[in-house]
């Protein structure tokens, strides 16, 4: 009887810790809904770039570009597959050490992001210790 309890205790539980060890790689949905970044690993460092777009396209039908960009070369590039997410680390807290890129003003800042169950919080900052920033939720893509 009390075998039977252990191991319908552990089932239980299982799928809920499961949950939480999920990483960081696969597709988030802003919480805007305005975009779905892709977040993917190369060697060490975790990037992230955009895999659809609510409105893909500006009113005369051409693919939305990266008209905000500082560099005037950069402007015509497709936001659809543009990296907006670079550099993270993985780190004890989540992932550090990264920009993140945003297309609506062409600013980049400082990024660390740590995975909580199915949503990710995303802060940008203009500092690297990430207090004068924002935390974004971006939620998991099934």
């Amino acid at each position: 009887m009390m075998k039977r309890m252990i191991v319908g205790l552990i089932l239980a539980i299982a799928p809920i810790s499961m949950a939480f060890a999920q990483g960081v790689e696969g597709k988030w949905k802003l919480s805007d809904g305005t975009a779905i970044v892709e977040v993917y690993k190369v060697g060490d460092d975790y990037n992230g770039k955009i895999v659809w777009l609510k409105n893909p396209t500006e009113a005369d039908g051409t693919p939305a570009i990266d008209d905000k960009n500082p560099d005037k070369k950069l402007r015509s590039r497709k936001l659809i597959g543009l990296n907006m997410l670079s550099g993270l680390k993985k780190s004890k807290k989540g992932y550090s050490g990264g920009t993140i890129y945003d297309p609506g003003n062409g600013k980049t800042y400082n990024c660390s992001m740590k995975v909580e169950g199915d949503v990710l919080k995303v802060r940008g900052s203009l500092d690297k210790r990430g207090f004068l920033g924002r935390t974004m939720d971006w939620h998991r893509v099934k």
